[in-house]
């Protein structure tokens, strides 16, 4: 992890010893009294922090010295058939590490329905998952993650003002990046599920004003095509920038 993710912003903070974050800065980053250490605060900025205590019990003491503005997310976001579960730790991981603004799932007609009962869902492991993502991109954004039970109740969640365009390799005329109207401040990317769209859920699509795109002749995974995606879109947009060398 590039930098260590908190709900709270502090001042200074006294990390327990049973926190995994303790283990990681004295086993992995092996601090000592002084080491300076990359931290966030979900949803707000980011910081460096002087290690200033490092008592026998295990636990880990920081203290904030600076601070800076973290990047802001980006205005995609992802919505999807639902994947096994394994897929989407993968997903959430990879939306958190891009800074998506958000990633809907809802569960598609050839998809299978044992996947919404899964206990990644059941518990917080989803949001582990997009902490973890967040800490790797050195970024404090996690993405809003929401579940509907199908696709036209997913469709009528997004935003109208939004270009929205549904990824197809079968019935699409044109490329992701030709779709994507020239004026457009946010997109959505709706991905089907592992087994693909179904033809009432391309009429559900069509019906609502979806435009479909393809990627390119080659049929991708579902988080290949979905990081592929992002990567056009936030292109197109040109809502990427370069980060200047940090300062903190």
């Amino acid at each position: 992890m590039n930098l260590l993710l908190f709900e709270e912003a502090f001042e200074q903070i006294c990390i327990d010893s049973t926190d995994t974050r303790a283990a990681h800065l004295r086993e992995v980053l092996k601090v000592e009294l002084g080491s300076l250490v990359f931290v966030g605060f979900v949803g707000g900025r980011r910081a460096r922090a002087k290690v200033t205590e490092l008592p026998d019990d295990g636990s880990v003491h920081l203290e904030v010295i600076a601070s800076e503005a973290a990047p802001p997310p980006l205005p995609v976001a992802l919505l999807m058939g639902l994947p096994r579960p394994h897929t989407a730790k993968r997903l959430l991981f990879e939306a958190a590490s891009l800074g998506l603004s958000r990633i809907d799932f809802f569960e598609a007609e050839k998809g299978e329905p044992s996947y919404a009962r899964s206990s990644l869902w059941q518990d917080d492991g989803w949001r582990e998952r997009l902490r973890l993502g967040a800490e790797q991109s050195f970024g404090t954004h996690l993405p809003e993650v929401a579940m509907y039970p199908d696709l036209q109740t997913a469709l009528s969640a997004q935003n109208p003002h939004a270009a929205r365009l549904a990824l197809d390799n079968y019935e699409s005329a044109a490329s992701l990046g030709e779709q994507i109207p020239t004026e457009a401040r946010e997109v959505v990317l709706a991905l089907g599920p592992e087994r693909g769209w179904s033809s009432g859920e391309r009429d559900i699509l069509q019906r609502n004003g979806w435009q479909l795109a393809h990627l390119g002749p080659f049929v991708l995974r579902s988080e290949t095509a979905a990081v592929a995606a992002v990567r056009v879109a936030a292109s197109h947009m040109k809502a990427w920038k370069v980060p200047t060398a940090t300062q903190l």
